[in-house]
């Protein structure tokens, strides 16, 4: 399937993970930007504090200044007394994700702080005309949209001018940077925003190129009319053609309206359009020639205020901590009328977890209108929330920027061949082959699994397939399949199995999310200081004692090792957990990716000299290449025989530079090859290999165990095949705690900030659902939200509050209904 069709259809969410006691800090962050002679430095002021707010004072630390990817600058400061230092450094042109990586000086602590820069001269400002283009002596309806460094919009605000500098227009952002403006295009003029930015600078933009001929497709959506205006206008050239045109109107996936027409009586054709032909959400207008090729396209919202309602009802009016509360829901369509459906429930703290219903995403801002945008949309829950006109034109003006041209018709009239149909139940299949790669009829094929314990066997039919089904619940599968014959002897026959590549699709870009200690406020310091208290409980109980740390050391055992030192006797080891983890990963990147400084080095004949490098060298060190782990040469054993350039100019023999060929030969085996890696570099182990295999000094040794035995010719066992399906994560409860009446002993405080979580919810024919769960420890108020469809698709959301109170409930203490969010 081609990737930009599925690819729309996956969900996109930025959010940060850490542990509340990962470095023990909270930074405050200021940071501004200081110009000399053209030349951009970031000023950032940092404040190290912990967790109590007591200055981290007089602390080396060791800062990186990152540019995405990109290491800018590195340097080691230390604190004042106030746990304060000053970092500066000149900004590049452009940057994309930058942050300061902020490391104590024994590594033990280690936090990543955004700079959040926005520098007015780059504020990306982007103009697109409604339909797709501006059209001469055609009015023209032009969408804008402003966005700083930091992936957020600015509001801005211009003027538009003509090539004599007379102004013929303005504009003026509504929301997030986001407007729109109205102007009439003539032929040959060239149009100009200067646009007022933040701080008062004053920028020039080009608008799009006014094209001569063409169509313009503008629609008028006003919030309280029952219908759509769509006007469709041409240029004579086009009038004189005599040529047909659809009009199609398409909703989620489905043709809702069509229309066919031609400009006979001029070139201006006026449409009103039921709104109730449409379901609720974004419906695609587009206007295409009799030949399916489209002209125009433009995207508007459909509220029908249809939504599911959804209602708590809460069994007595107060609550106080480690109470039991019971809730009744009751979800009814827009008519009243009771509804089985779908629904996930989510209880949490609010002196601990920030709340934003109005700006966060939930299930119907998603399904009904960032699911058919492109691009990052800030704060999507305003647009369908508020009910003023404000936000009704800032959602069409969304929906001119984030919708243009959005939709690829080439896909509804020839639609993706579906390579893969969609599996209901976990199943393993695949082939047997012969010599001659013939399916093999009627071969008995074995599977087995160590951990859970399986044992299957089945029998390939007249094509030669296999089909394993009816597993037990396994999360990290790894099977081994077998063909034999009716003595249970493998022969001269290959296995496959048909593997699902997991799909690779580009993420889209959102601004930087802020980690929870970076300029912290109540909530989220709240917390902080709960998760490391709870984490403190862990270890140190209630009338318990705190032990001295104890550190327990293991060796990995690698299973048939020739390692010269004995099995697990090595300075770095890779055992089979850890390559069943890497999967199908060739031994170059296993190598790569697990041992730190191996890289490829090229010695000059001339100077003897070593040049180091991560990609091919220039042609003067091109004569002699291989591997080294730092400084030292890297010596590859495999099964015990080492893999030199004779072996490797057989086996490979792809080049007459050694390190040519041993790249091939790294990457020609997998992960699934071998049982372990061990690497020697150290004296105590690399002494035994020295005198085994000749050298001395400055050498690293990587013992290589493979699965069959064999060393560097390395083959694969007839009839066999290691198979590492995706893992599975199945679901797990939630866990819940239960307090009793009777339980007067707190040995624990509980101070959870998700309160419960409850994913499948399950209303009946009477529309209705109970659950139950327990407060916890402190005073506060909590956030509810439930949301889901029915069974025909129909969308509903909710949000409510609980205010729990103290030992002595407060007279306020009571069930708070908020409003239906749309």
């Amino acid at each position: 399937m081609d990737a930009q069709f599925w690819q729309r259809f996956f969900f996109y969410k930025s959010f940060y993970i850490a542990g509340a006691d990962e470095n023990n800090w909270l930074i405050k962050r200021q940071a501004t930007i200081s110009t000399l002679n053209g030349v951009n430095t970031a000023n950032v002021t940092l404040q190290f504090n912990d967790i109590y707010k007591k200055p981290a004072a007089d602390k080396a630390l060791q800062l990186q200044i990152m540019n995405g990817s990109k290491n800018l600058y590195k340097q080691t400061l230390q604190t004042d007394q106030n746990g304060l230092l000053d970092v500066n450094f000149k900004l590049p042109e452009k940057s994309s994700n930058l942050v300061i990586v902020a490391e104590s000086e024994h590594k033990d602590k280690r936090a990543i702080i955004p700079i959040n820069l926005n520098r007015a001269e780059n504020i990306d400002l982007q103009f697109l005309p409604e339909g797709g283009n501006l059209v001469a002596g055609l009015p023209s309806h032009i969408g804008f949209k402003a966005i700083g460094e930091d992936g957020k919009g600015i509001d801005i605000s211009g003027v538009i001018t003509d090539h004599n500098q007379k102004q013929v227009a303005e504009f003026k952002s509504v929301h997030n940077g986001i407007g729109s403006f109205d102007i009439v295009m003539q032929d040959g003029e060239n149009y100009y925003a200067k646009v007022t930015l933040p701080g008062g600078t004053i920028k020039e933009y080009p608008l799009p190129i006014v094209k001569s001929s063409g169509t313009v497709l503008h629609i008028k959506n006003p919030a309280e009319s029952d219908s759509v205006q769509v006007s469709v206008l041409a240029t004579n050239d086009i009038l004189r053609s005599g040529n047909s045109y659809f009009l199609i109107g398409k909703a989620r996936g489905i043709i809702c309206y069509a229309a066919i027409f031609s400009f006979h009586e001029g070139n201006f054709i006026k449409r009103k359009i039921a709104k109730r032909l449409f379901p609720a959400g974004i419906t695609h207008f587009t206007l295409m020639t009799t030949n399916r090729q489209p002209l125009n396209e433009r995207l508007v919202y459909i509220d029908h205020h249809d939504n599911l309602d959804i209602q708590f009802t809460a069994n007595k009016p107060d609550y106080q901590s480690r109470d039991s509360i019971a809730l009744k829901i009751k979800v009814t369509d827009y008519t009243g009328k009771p509804v089985e459906g779908n629904f996930s429930f989510a209880v949490t703290d609010d002196t601990q977890v920030k709340t934003d219903a109005l700006n966060d995403e939930n299930i119907v801002t998603r399904m009904l209108l960032t699911s058919d945008l492109k691009g990052y949309v800030e704060g999507p829950g305003y647009y369908l929330s508020s009910k003023t006109n404000e936000a009704w034109q800032a959602l069409d003006n969304l929906l001119l920027t984030h919708g243009w041209v959005g939709y690829d018709w080439s896909e509804v009239f020839n639609p993706p061949v579906i390579t893969y149909q969609p599996e209901y139940k976990f199943m393993v299949k695949g082939n047997v082959l012969n010599v001659f790669n013939k399916p093999v009829k009627g071969t008995d094929v074995l599977l087995f699994s160590k951990s859970p314990a399986i044992l299957m066997d089945t029998t390939t039919d007249k094509d030669g397939k296999f089909v394993f089904d009816h597993f037990p619940r396994v999360d990290t599968p790894m099977f081994v399949l077998k063909a034999v014959n009716k003595n249970g002897k493998s022969y001269n026959v290959g296995i496959t199995v048909d593997e699902i590549k997991p799909p690779e699709f580009a993420i889209s870009y959102a601004p930087l999310m802020e980690p929870w200690y970076v300029n912290s406020d109540a909530t989220l310091l709240n917390y902080g200081k709960s998760n490391a208290f709870l984490q403190q409980q862990d270890y140190f109980p209630a009338r318990g004692h705190r032990l001295k740390e104890v550190k327990i050391k293991a060796k990995k055992i690698i299973k048939d090792s020739q390692n010269l030192n004995g099995p697990g006797n090595a300075d770095i080891a890779l055992d089979e957990k850890d390559l069943e983890k890497a999967g199908k990963k060739n031994w170059l990147q296993l190598l790569q990716e697990n041992i730190k400084g191996f890289r490829d080095a090229y010695r000059s004949v001339k100077t003897s000299q070593t040049v180091y490098s991560s990609s091919l060298p220039v042609s003067n060190y091109k004569t002699f290449g291989w591997y080294y782990i730092d400084y030292r040469f890297v010596r590859i054993i495999i099964d015990g025989i080492e893999l030199n350039s004779s072996i490797l100019s057989i086996l490979a023999g792809v080049s007459t530079n050694p390190i040519d060929n041993l790249n091939y030969y790294l990457k020609s085996h997998n992960a699934e090859d071998i049982k372990g890696i061990e690497v020697i570099f150290s004296d105590r182990y690399a002494d035994g290999y020295e005198r085994r295999f000749g050298g001395f000094g400055d050498m690293a040794f990587i013992e290589i165990t493979t699965r069959s035995g064999h060393g560097p010719y390395l083959d694969n066992t007839p009839g066999m095949y290691l198979y590492k399906p995706l893992p599975i994560c199945w679901p797990k409860q939630f866990y819940k705690p239960k307090y009793t009446l009777k339980d007067t002993i707190r040995h624990l405080a509980d101070l959870r900030s998700t309160i419960d979580w409850e994913p499948n919810i399950t209303t009946g024919i009477n529309g209705e659902a109970k659950l139950f769960f327990y407060t916890a420890d402190k005073p506060s108020t909590y956030t509810l939200i439930i949301e889901g469809a029915d069974m025909n698709g129909n969308l509903g959301y909710k949000l409510g509050k609980i205010i729990v109170g103290s030992n002595k409930p407060p007279a306020n203490s009571k069930m708070l209904n908020i409003k239906n969010a749309p």
